[in-house]
């Protein structure tokens, strides 16, 4: 069986070895599934938001579906799980 491939920036990656992940309007990371869990970001969505209004509104509220290698993962969404990140310490201090 061959493995779907997809290109991210400059480099073309197995589908599988990436990450699904939905971005606030914030840029924090709240939900996240392994690359091969979907095609497309519209379907990364229904997996990670199963209720169309619940899409719908973080759609209309700026959130975002993007697809990230690892390394992109680790930098960007990583830290938003594991508390570390600054983007959830900005809204706290407003």
């Amino acid at each position: 069986m061959t493995d779907l491939l997809a290109r991210i920036g400059n480099e073309t990656l197995p589908l599988r070895s990436c990450h699904w992940v939905l971005f606030g309007p914030n840029n924090c990371a709240y939900a996240s599934e392994y690359g091969d869990g979907a095609a497309d970001a519209e379907q990364a969505h229904k997996n990670l938001r199963p209720y169309k209004r619940d899409r719908d509104r973080e759609t209309q509220q700026g959130y975002r579906v993007e697809l990230l290698s690892k390394s992109q993962w680790r930098d960007q969404a990583g830290p938003c799980f594991y508390g570390t990140c600054s983007h959830r310490k900005k809204a706290a201090r407003a």
